[in-house]
């Protein structure tokens, strides 16, 4: 397996790559200037001492001629010395460096230059070798040298910064990693910021990691939910039909076995409006996706019909009032579940008087003339039923409400949001 370098290798290596190019870059860009000095100034010195030697070797038959201190001028190229091997490439009034094949160990420049001499043309060799230039381009690369050893100090000294830089910003990295390591699967409490951790980034990510957390955690909270709530709340269905089942086998009686046929129809009913509203609680869904419906004052007349067995005495009773429509996005099922759990709480305390639904624009209230918050219930008391109402109202953007009446018992109110 290929091992993945850290981020402090990678920065190491990057660096030493752009050094080493930096330097490479620096040495050939020096030594294309000394060749370029080199030749400008041997050029126009030439082209001086062509000059100089042409006024000399006028009215004069010489083929050769000095002019110091550093050319010597001949006319024609058979009147060269021995061993002087001219470019190949030799081009008028431009300096090149004589042939590998000459006879000398000296770095020497020859031009040649087409001149009139006593009324004809002639060609012309310059041949150049300043010594001292010599001298003073070794001195010149001694300098160089000495830049050299600076470049390398200042790039060490540069390589130090960017690994204290490399590590400030890789250790938070590198805290939060093992921090994470160490967690628990459990753990879904907020992860720490790191020490040193200045950056935008690491607090960003931290921030993400956290939220993510949280998803994580809501989704765990919402299965514990169906857990919780599918046990409760499927029991008292599955106990109707349990009863029911065993009360077939003691009448024959038409009119007895139609009302056991019912109480099962409307158990099984309940049950799936059940286990459709809480699997719906466990998902995640766009609500921009879902349409809108008006609820229909049948619903609410069913609701009632079947929360009729709930009634603990005989003084109660269950009411509809229609004061204006509601347009919700939530499914028939889960719109029952949520009227039902208030209407079985008001039941369970109220032990006389009334239960009313009423429902005005997109807002549905349940009053009931009973204990109060403040009293205990005779029946099923508040707890899970108002906390699947609650989940169900957050899923769905609405606001739910529970407050004592002025007079007696209390009122739940959901409120839907209105769509465009």
């Amino acid at each position: 397996m290929k091992q993945i370098k850290t981020a402090k290798q990678l920065t190491f290596t990057y660096f030493s790559i752009v050094a080493f190019a930096i330097i490479a870059f620096h040495f050939s860009m020096f030594t294309s200037m000394i060749e370029n000095i080199e030749m400008i100034y041997a050029e126009n010195r030439m082209l001086k001492d062509k000059n100089t030697a042409v006024s000399l070797l006028n009215g004069t038959q010489k083929t050769h001629v000095s002019v110091p201190p550093f050319s010597e001028v001949y006319v024609g190229k058979e009147n060269l010395p021995p061993g002087i091997v001219l470019a190949a490439n030799i081009i008028d009034d431009k300096p090149f460096e004589l042939d590998e094949d000459s006879d000398t160990m000296e770095e020497m420049f020859s031009m040649r230059s087409q001149v009139m001499l006593n009324g004809e043309m002639k060609e012309i060799y310059v041949i150049h070798y300043d010594e001292i230039y010599e001298i003073s381009e070794e001195q010149m690369f001694e300098t160089q040298s000495t830049q050299l050893m600076l470049s390398l100090l200042l790039l060490i000294v540069s390589l130090w910064v960017v690994m204290r830089i490399s590590d400030r910003l890789t250790k938070p990295l590198s805290l939060l990693s093992q921090r994470l390591g160490e967690r628990s699967p459990a753990n879904l409490s907020a992860i720490e910021l790191p020490e040193g951790a200045a950056t935008r980034e690491i607090r960003q990510l931290v921030d993400r990691l956290n939220s993510y957390q949280i998803q994580i955690r809501d989704l765990i909270e919402r299965e514990r939910a169906f857990n919780r709530y599918a046990s409760h709340e499927l029991r008292t269905p599955l106990m109707v039909m349990k009863g029911a089942t065993t009360l077939l086998g003691k009448s024959d009686s038409k009119a007895f076995l139609e009302r056991q046929r019912a109480r099962m129809i409307q158990a099984c009913q309940e049950m799936e409006d059940y286990i459709t509203t809480l699997l719906s609680l466990t998902r995640d869904e766009d609500l921009d996706t879902i349409a809108t419906r008006t609820v229909q004052p049948s619903e609410l007349e069913n609701i009632r019909q079947m929360h009729l067995g709930y009634v603990m005495a005989p003084d109660v009773s269950v009411n509809v009032v229609l004061e204006g429509q509601i347009i919700t996005k939530l499914p028939i099922p889960t719109f029952h579940i949520l009227v039902g759990n208030l209407v079985k709480n008001a039941l369970a305390c109220t032990e006389e008087g009334r239960v009313d639904l009423v429902v005005s624009d997109n807002v549905l209230s349940v009053i009931d003339t009973g204990c109060g918050l403040s009293g205990k219930p005779g029946g099923e008391s508040y707890g899970l039923g108002l906390m699947i109402v609650r989940d169900i109202c957050e899923k769905y953007k609405c606001t739910f409400s529970l407050q004592d009446n002025e007079l007696a018992g209390c009122t739940a109110s959901v409120v839907f949001p209105v769509y465009q």
